[in-house]
């Protein structure tokens, strides 16, 4: 009711000083929103880079005078929405929520909100002038230039994304703005979504704006947003008996359709789950990160809100935290800066370096075995699924090598190394002194892998760049015949490993066993 006050009081005054023409001046007024109001400060900054500074009331509501600002501007919030902890040296500390504002109705009042969807506008119309993500706009202290075209692209590409949702909530599609238009149905959308921000794994900066559904599908051109599933899908991960959350990088991650066959194990570890045990699967992977980046990026706090007592919680990190050779001419320093952490030395010391033991890989993966412990979740700790590679880090029985998959998730004294050790041993430490469940995935990948030494590039991705049901890989110089990924999965390898875990849960004499269907199972 306030709000509706609120705005007819303003669109009075709008009516008044439009007659009276009375101390005329140029204001924005609009409304912070992610799943809630954001109470936080709102700053301005103009094409002159000069700055305003005001601040939201209890309802995410602003108001300020810009008659002394030059459009177009960048509106954004500083409040902590993301809780990022990355870029900690810039203004925004990667957490920032963004609008763009191209023109102002001068001696007038505009509406400018502020909310992940203005964020998205902000990062395509970010990447249209060459800038990482929507916060370069904010750290970079010059001038920007976005033309007529660049802005009809950006607002193409979030009506492709969200005009068959925008009804489903009583909002006209063609004409809605969600910089502009004042229309607190938006916030429906709002609470049935997710965002965060991308990383750019050659600089290791905040980039692009990236938005999911309940389930932490990214909403894409392949797959737009459904406001009546994602409802549906909200609901179901409250209301479940259970939920079993996935963390951990991009052997498990969720793929867009365009990427098919390619697959992540979690993407289809639901198939195994028995249906009568009203138990829903979250899969949070997420590629390129390490069990320090995941929490560090935001990542593990989208998913907390919805953990619960007696919830589980797989833990499978482990092939980004060993890029750790800040020798690396390439990002070695950004990867050791950003994902690096060190494994425990052969006698099962943790290592890192000095007041930085947030860079130890044990301490790291009981950061999250503390937040199970505190929720009375049970915690699940996986060891990396092999890559099809052997001893020697070379593609297993391929042309004329015989040597089998071995296990590689170590590093050794090598220069640019700080620390070195084995990461699989290091979670089988960690499982063991704190008592939690563990699955040794790489020694059973590595297993089914040898079994397959003739019909591997079934599994791993190895896809004919030829063939017309994969127009995406026609382009691709990695994952194709001729260059294999021995890491990733295509689909059949994904359901592999998953099929794997789901055996190894239903072996485990710590963990309740009717998680798994059986009769899912592969005979």
């Amino acid at each position: 009711m306030l709000n509706r006050i609120k705005k007819t009081f303003f669109g009075l005054l709008l009516v008044v000083s439009s007659i009276s023409q009375v101390m005329a001046s140029t204001v924005i007024q609009g409304y912070v929103y992610v799943n809630k109001p954001i109470i936080s400060s709102v700053i301005i900054r103009d094409a002159n880079n000069k700055f305003l500074k005001t601040i939201t009331d209890s309802e995410g509501f602003y108001q300020q005078d810009v008659s002394e600002l030059t459009p177009p501007l960048i509106v954004f919030s500083n409040e902590n929405s993301l809780a990022r902890t990355a870029d900690s040296n810039q203004t925004c500390n990667g957490n920032c929520l963004v609008s763009y504002v191209h023109s102002l109705a001068k001696d007038r009042q505009n509406s400018v909100n502020i909310n992940p969807l203005t964020d998205f506008l902000a990062s395509e119309l970010a990447k249209q002038v060459n800038l990482l993500g929507p916060e370069e706009f904010v750290n970079n202290q010059l001038p920007f230039l976005i033309d007529d075209a660049a802005l009809s692209n950006a607002y193409k590409k979030f009506h492709l994304l969200f005009d068959n949702a925008l009804p489903q909530v009583g909002i006209i599609a063609k004409s809605f703005d969600p910089v502009t238009t004042v229309n607190q149905d938006i916030n429906q959308l709002l609470n049935v979504m997710l965002f965060n921000r991308g990383y750019d794994s050659s600089t290791g900066k905040v980039s692009g704006t990236v938005l999911f559904d309940m389930r932490l599908i990214p909403i894409s051109q392949d797959s737009p947003f459904n406001y009546s599933q994602a409802v549906k899908q909200q609901e179901k991960n409250i209301n479940a008996k259970q939920r079993i959350f996935i963390l951990g990088d991009s052997t498990a991650s969720n793929y867009d359709k365009k990427v098919y066959p390619r697959m992540g194990w979690g993407q289809v570890f639901d198939r195994f789950i028995n249906d009568k045990a009203d138990i829903v699967v979250i899969n949070g992977a997420q590629s390129g990160r390490s069990s320090r980046s995941f929490k560090t990026e935001g990542w593990f706090h989208l998913m907390k809100p919805f953990m619960k007592k007696g919830d589980y919680m797989i833990i499978a990190f482990g092939h980004n935290d060993e890029k750790c050779d800040g020798s690396n001419p390439k990002r070695g320093k950004v990867d050791v800066a950003n994902l690096c952490t060190y494994p425990n030395d052969d006698n099962n010391q943790k290592q890192y370096p000095s007041k930085q033991e947030n860079m130890s890989f044990q301490s790291s993966l009981e950061s999250y075995l503390a937040v199970a412990k505190e929720l009375d979740m049970t915690p699940i700790l996986m060891t990396p699924v092999t890559r099809y590679k052997d001893h020697n880090n070379k593609i297993a029985y391929q042309d004329q090598n015989k040597n089998p998959v071995s296990h590689l998730h170590y590093t050794t004294n090598k220069p640019g190394f700080a620390y070195w050790g084995d990461y699989s041993n290091t979670i089988k430490h960690t499982a063991k002194v704190n008592q939690v469940a563990l699955i040794d995935l790489e020694s059973l990948s590595i297993d089914f892998a040898n079994q397959h030494k003739d019909d591997w590039q079934s599994y791993w991705l190895v896809v004919d760049p030829n063939d017309p049901k994969y127009p995406y890989y026609k382009k691709q110089s990695s994952g194709v015949i001729g260059n294999p990924d021995a890491t990733h999965f295509q689909e059949k390898g994904a359901i592999a490993i998953a099929e794997i875990i789901a055996i190894a849960i239903s072996n485990h004499p710590d963990i309740k066993q009717d998680i798994v269907d059986l009769n899912k199972i592969r005979q």
